[in-house]
């Protein structure tokens, strides 16, 4: 199995990320790890229409999302999460990664801006240095298209 691409995106997948990356990175499958959404039928059903035709879909939980990737799956997988603690949960269960990219993230209070797209906490900010400690690249994008920015030198 070969994850092309880890986004992290709090509105998961919407015609960007479902069109633009997905594209970009020729996947056959997008996969949401969310602890909360796997048990929303309706959630499910909404990001399962934003997929594009020809790409399958699948949603799981962090600790089935581990043993998902863990497998000897042979799909092209694009997955995406809300937010950097699943990425910190997926790596410290045996996942591997090169590489993630970091698109939305939105202010909220107690935010600071990163990027107008990419607001971040202090708890947040540990988390990816943290993944950066790991090797891990952070990519800060928010199209395929944009000149690539280390998270990592931000923060």
């Amino acid at each position: 199995m070969s994850i092309k691409l880890v986004r992290i995106d709090e509105r998961l997948i919407h015609g960007q990320v479902a069109y633009s990356w997905s594209v970009e990175y020729q996947v056959d499958e997008i996969v949401v790890v969310d602890d909360e959404l796997v048990h929303d039928d309706m959630q499910k059903m909404l990001l399962e229409m934003a997929v594009p035709e020809g790409k399958s879909f699948n949603i799981f939980s962090v600790e089935d999302g581990i043993k998902y990737f863990t497998n000897n799956n042979k799909k092209n997988i694009f997955l995406v999460v809300k937010g950097p603690q699943v990425i910190l949960d997926l790596a410290n269960g045996g996942v591997e990664f090169k590489e993630i990219n970091i698109g939305g993230m939105y202010y909220k209070e107690g935010k600071e801006e990163i990027t107008k797209t990419v607001y971040l906490d202090e708890e947040e900010k540990d988390i990816f240095r943290e993944l950066a400690d790991k090797n891990i690249y952070l990519d800060l994008r928010t199209a395929p298209g944009d000149k690539s920015i280390d998270l990592s030198t931000k923060i």
